[in-house]
């Protein structure tokens, strides 16, 4: 995997005070990705400890926020910046089925669908009920005319889902529209 320049992530915000945005520097991907490795700070013997204090993992909590901030670049259109974020995860070795999933989105919307096709088979061999994975990859399947696999993709997706969840209306629409074309 080539290694893409690092860019400085610009997020603007809207404080209640101030009026218009206001922008505010993100840490790069390289510096929040260097906070993953950093080790927790030493607590002084006069602070008091609690149950939590050694449950967080800072590791666990750079993971959380660079998932965050790279599906929140996802949703602002910043595709490029968000590819580069999940594409930094997955390489340092966090084998999480959303961070897959979404590097996979990521590839379907430039129409990189083998790239993307990879993505989602690793997030469903984390998670195999992953219900978005499922129907990204009955998707592409049904486009490469893989129509008894899609189906099976497709119709899986549907039962796992909650009703209510747009990923299982786009599942049930999928396969209404090829069963249509299946007995065309």
């Amino acid at each position: 995997m080539a290694r893409q320049p690092v860019r400085a992530v610009e997020i603007v915000y809207y404080p209640k005070k101030a009026r218009g945005p206001v922008p505010r520097r993100a840490p790069t991907v390289e510096t929040a990705i260097t906070e993953i490795h950093e080790e927790p700070p030493k607590a002084s013997k006069k602070a008091r400890r609690t149950l939590t204090d050694e449950s967080e993992d800072p590791s666990a909590r750079a993971f959380a926020e660079l998932t965050r901030l790279g599906h929140e670049s996802f949703e602002a259109g910043r595709v490029e910046d968000a590819r580069t974020i999940f594409e930094a995860l997955i390489a340092l070795g966090h084998n999480d089925p959303f961070t897959h999933t979404m590097l996979g989105t990521v590839h379907l919307g430039a129409h990189r669908h083998e790239q993307a096709l990879e993505q989602f088979e690793a997030a469903l061999s984390i998670d195999p009920d992953d219900v978005v994975a499922l129907v990204y990859r009955g998707e592409i399947r049904l486009s490469k005319k893989k129509q008894g696999a899609a189906l099976e993709d497709l119709e899986r997706a549907a039962r796992l889902g909650r009703p209510n969840d747009p990923f299982v209306s786009r599942a049930k629409k999928l396969l209404s529209m090829a069963r249509t074309n299946r007995t065309a």
